[in-house]
């Protein structure tokens, strides 16, 4: 797929632009970050995280509108670019840094300019509190929002993917799990003004997470089965 593609699934919540992203620019991510930083400061575990983390700030980007492919590839770059910043994060915060000391690494993006990819603490903080009120929500509540938000499907069907009589049950379903996220929100953030839009980006941050989560998986189960096949070859030699 080509950057241009990959950025409108992004914006369709396309789970194939998703899955190829996370299949074919995975391996490149971790190789690089794994030749930036040291054994010691950053382990394979934590390439992980930083991948999952930084597919999250790259799908906010590009639906912020940041994001700009002017040559192909560029999506990769930016994405390395965010990477290799959430690790530099992520190092100063082991090695209990100030501020002022931050682990930085140069730029060596075409026409990315820093500030394009910095990551708000203060929004991550209250990113991160909104992904838990959403962990907390019934299961049923979670699964309805997902069809809606993420896969855009009409009432009618969710209705029907849930066992529920009409659209119309779906509907009232949907406002009282809205309502139960904004209860459970207001204790946990001072503000008790929640837009729909900050709801709908937590879903979305929830349903990517889970499609990470299975692509680890399938990539774990390959990486088996190949181990089998060779395993396999030797004892035939």
């Amino acid at each position: 797929m080509t950057d241009s593609q990959l950025i409108f699934g992004i914006l369709q919540n396309d789970e194939r632009a998703w899955r190829h992203i996370c299949r074919e620019m995975k391996p490149g991510f971790a190789s690089i970050l794994g030749q930036t930083f040291s054994i010691d400061k950053i382990s394979d575990e934590d390439i992980e995280d930083i991948f999952q983390e930084s597919l999250i700030v790259l799908m906010q980007k590009v639906k912020s509108g940041s994001v700009t492919c002017s040559r192909e590839g560029a999506l990769f770059s930016y994405l390395v670019q965010i990477g290799k910043l959430t690790a530099s994060n992520l190092v100063r915060k082991k090695m209990a840094l100030n501020l002022d000391d931050a682990v930085t690494f140069p730029l060596d993006m075409h026409n990315i300019a820093e500030d394009e990819i910095a990551i708000d603490e203060k929004q991550q903080m209250q990113d991160e509190l909104l992904d838990k009120v959403f962990d907390r929500i019934p299961s049923e509540c979670s699964t309805l929002l997902k069809q809606f938000y993420w896969h855009h499907k009409p009432m009618d069907e969710i209705a029907s993917i849930l066992g529920m009589r009409n659209a119309d049950s779906a509907k009232s379903k949907k406002n009282k799990c809205m309502n139960r996220i904004k209860e459970i929100a207001a204790r946990l953030i001072e503000s008790d003004e929640f837009a729909e839009e900050v709801v709908r980006c937590a879903i979305e941050r929830a349903a990517l997470r889970e499609l990470i989560k299975e692509e680890r998986i399938h990539a774990e189960s390959g990486h088996l089965m190949a181990a089998l096949d060779i395993d396999d070859n030797d004892g035939e030699q």
